[in-house]
C-alpha cells in the first residue's frame, strides 16, 4: 500500500512538472497592422473565474508607435489600464468583458494624411496555479496520511 501511494504521488508530480504552464487558457488574442491610427472596443468572454493577465505589445514595426494604450472593463468597472506597452493582472468571474485599444503610429496634424504603420498585439490569458503548488499540496497530504497511520498504530 505504501509503495502504491508513493508511486501515485511521484506520478502526479512528474505530470505536473512536465506540463508546466500549458494549462493557461488564452481568452483574447489579436495582432494587427494598421495605418496611421487605430481605435476599437471589442467584447470577449471569460468562462472561468480566476486571475488573468493582459499584455499589450508594440512590435515597433516599422517603428515604435507614438502613443498606445488599452484597458479591460466589465459592465460596471475598469479592471486595468495601460498607457504604454506592458501588462497588468486582474481578477475576473465568468462573464462578458470589453477590451479597448488606441494606437497612433504618427503625430496628428492637419497637414497631408500620413501613411506610417503600426503593429500591435494584445493577449489576455488566465494565469494558472503553478505546478509547484500542486506538487507541494500532494506531498503535504502524503505526510499527513503517513503521520495519521503512525498515530493509529
Amino acid at each position: 500500500m505504501k509503495q502504491a501511494f508513493r508511486i501515485a504521488v511521484m506520478t502526479i508530480g512528474v505530470l505536473l512538472i512536465t506540463t508546466g504552464n500549458s494549462w493557461a487558457s488564452i481568452v483574447y488574442d489579436k495582432v494587427e497592422l494598421f495605418e496611421t491610427q487605430k481605435v476599437f472596443t471589442e467584447e470577449f468572454e471569460i468562462f472561468e473565474a480566476g486571475v488573468y493577465q493582459a499584455i499589450l505589445t508594440d512590435f515597433e514595426f516599422p517603428a515604435p508607435m507614438v502613443e498606445t494604450g488599452m484597458d479591460v472593463t466589465s459592465a460596471t468597472s475598469t479592471l486595468g489600464m495601460l498607457l504604454a506597452p506592458g501588462s497588468f493582472i486582474f481578477e475576473a468571474t465568468a462573464g462578458t468583458y470589453n477590451v479597448s485599444f488606441f494606437g497612433f503610429a504618427d503625430e496628428f496634424s492637419s497637414a497631408l494624411p500620413s501613411t506610417k504603420l503600426g503593429l500591435y498585439g494584445i493577449e489576455i490569458s488566465q494565469i494558472p496555479v503553478p505546478p509547484a503548488v500542486w506538487l507541494f499540496c500532494s506531498g503535504l497530504l502524503g505526510m499527513i496520511a503517513t503521520s495519521r497511520r503512525k498515530k493509529a498504530a
